[in-house]
């Protein structure tokens, strides 16, 4: 039978502790989509776009899609901006389109200057244009901070299962043939919805090895069961000071199946639970890093450094110089570092020229309390605008941007500075920029888990380190307001 659903995307990640907000040019970093611009430029992406569109037309669907934007993680959005983003995506219920369907890309953790919870308020506004009949769908990033609102407005919502997230396509896919299933035989679906008091769970939700594996284990042998149709894990985002913080379950089933559903959510909680104390709260420190990275011999595989407490992934400022410092400190040779964002030094650079010596007071603008600058004298080598499409497996075919781009060298470390924040999570990070990254001896790098599938493969060995930052897994040096407490790792719980 032909359909019509309306499809569209809006995902950004908020770190509430970043105090700048993000505005709609933020986009351009990733993709700010409408109209035919959407299947254009995500056609042959590891994006979920991509697998709902290949899945609609081979079911012989008609897909409206007005917007696809996705920003990196960073502060919480302007509200206007937001505002104008929700207009778009609901402009064509308004109109009174008719559809069959609506099927929500989003992230599960976004907040607004005016809403602390922006998925729940844009289902919810979708919900009242729809009327209660027409199923209304939703993947989520793993790291979701799922609310009331948005299970009560959703008829299924399905996280990641992977992290690095790597199957994108795969849960767009897997999504469009349970929606599929639903229209076809006229399901009545009902969610069962179960968190408990903790900010963290299954370290993090990482899935090359450890806890989580045999998380998802278990919800598998829960969707064998007739009745459940998903059962979806969400890890939390730790870094957003808000009441819905924290791992959460979500079991969609069929409404004649209510009490396996019910019972298969409470058990699946209770299992997120007891991974709790396998979550890592404590990480090398620079000094750490530096001692086994002195280890290493021309030749070697590299040595990555993972600087994950200012990870622009976990919303944070991504300019802190700290583990860098530490890296010139030591004299360190055949080494690389990617990326500290800082425009200014980026113009200094450009205005020097390739081959000229630049003084910078690099970095550490965010939160200069913990990072602060780094004032160095460096050799501009490569000037660049910063574009690039990922080679995968994370984001395969999306183009990237670092914005206006520099990179100098400081005795014998390479530095990419880059315009915008930019988690490392693919090799053309480097690549683009002229630097080959299995070449070197110890690369240095803002992430925490997303570069592994890239970088995993080529390195001797990986290391995340706590510099300092507002993504730290010290969380209790955190400000937090408005999270519910007691809290594990908080309080005793």
């Amino acid at each position: 039978m032909n359909r019509h659903i309306l499809l569209a995307e809006i995902m950004h990640e908020s770190n509430t502790f970043n105090r700048i907000p993000t505005v709609r040019a933020d986009f351009d970093a990733r993709y700010y989509l409408t109209g035919d611009a959407v299947a254009d430029t995500l056609r042959d992406t590891n994006t979920e776009i991509c697998g709902v569109l290949e899945a609609a037309r081979d079911y012989g669907w008609k897909v409206t899609h007005p917007l696809a934007a996705s920003a990196s993680p960073s502060g919480p959005m302007a509200g206007k901006d937001w505002e104008d983003v929700k207009q778009i995506i609901l402009a064509p219920l308004r109109a009174g389109e008719k559809f069959d369907a609506v099927f929500l890309v989003l992230h599960g953790s976004m907040v607004v200057q005016t809403c602390d919870d922006a998925e729940g308020q844009l289902l919810a506004a979708v919900r009242a244009l729809t009327g209660p009949d027409v199923p209304i769908v939703a993947t989520l990033d793993m790291h979701a901070n799922v609310s009331v609102q948005m299970v009560e407005n959703a008829t299924m919502m399905m996280a990641y299962r992977t992290y690095p997230h790597v199957d994108q396509y795969i849960r767009g896919q897997h999504m469009m043939s349970l929606l599929k299933r639903v229209l076809n035989e006229n399901l009545r679906v009902e969610n069962h919805f179960v968190r408990k008091p903790m900010m963290d769970a299954a370290n993090h939700g990482q899935t090359g090895e450890g806890p989580m594996l045999g998380l998802l284990e278990m919800a598998d042998r829960m969707e064998a069961h007739p009745d459940v149709l998903c059962a979806s894990i969400q890890i939390g985002f730790p870094w957003s000071d808000v009441a819905d913080i924290g791992p959460s379950v979500l079991i969609s089933g069929i409404a004649s199946g209510h009490d396996t559903c019910r019972k298969c959510a409470a058990e699946l909680m209770e299992a997120v639970w007891e991974t709790r104390h396998t979550t890592q709260l404590d990480f090398a420190t620079p000094d750490d890093a530096i001692s086994e990275a002195l280890n290493g011999k021309t030749g070697d595989k590299p040595l990555i450094l993972a600087d994950f407490a200012d990870n622009p992934a976990g919303g944070a400022y991504g300019d802190s110089p700290n583990l860098l410092r530490a890296m010139l400190e030591a004299g360190l040779e055949n080494a690389a570092y990617a990326t500290i964002s800082d425009p200014v030094a980026v113009a200094l650079a450009a205005d020097a020229g390739v081959g000229q010596t630049v003084a910078l007071n690099l970095g550490g603008h965010g939160a200069p309390s913990i990072t602060p600058p780094l004032a160095i004298n460096a050799q501009v080598i490569r000037l660049t605008d910063g574009g690039f499409i990922c080679d995968g497996p994370m984001w395969e075919g999306v183009h990237f941007s670092m914005g206006k781009t520099a990179v100098v060298r400081v005795a014998g470390i390479e530095i990419v500075i880059s315009s915008v924040p930019v988690a490392v999570m693919d090799k053309q990070v480097f690549f683009s920029v002229g630097i080959d990254p299995a070449s070197k001896t110890t690369i240095g790098l803002k992430s925490r888990n997303h570069f592994r599938a890239a970088y995993e493969p080529l390195a001797r060995q990986v290391m995340l380190v706590d510099a300092g930052g507002i993504a730290s897994m010290k969380l209790a040096s955190l400000p937090f307001q408005k999270i519910p407490r007691p809290i594990w790792p908080l309080d005793a719980v």
